[in-house]
């Protein structure tokens, strides 16, 4: 029975992340034109979510010091 997969093999180089994954994002975005949108705003909410985790961490770590 014949296997058929659709991926991507990746090699990263983690001293240039932003670059790095600017490429991969790009070539999943290519890959699924018609699901542009779609992939963006996955990718928005789990970089927000980031994000947001990253400044309630901070904000608590400055009213530790205070």
């Amino acid at each position: 029975m014949a296997k058929i997969k659709s991926t991507l093999d990746i090699q990263l180089d983690l001293t240039r992340p932003v670059e790095e994954l600017t490429e991969v994002i790009s070539a999943v975005i290519a890959s699924q034109p018609a699901r542009r949108k779609e992939i963006l705003k996955g990718l928005d909410i789990v970089v927000g979510n980031a994000l947001a985790e990253i400044q309630a961490q901070e904000e608590k770590g400055s009213e530790n010091r205070q």
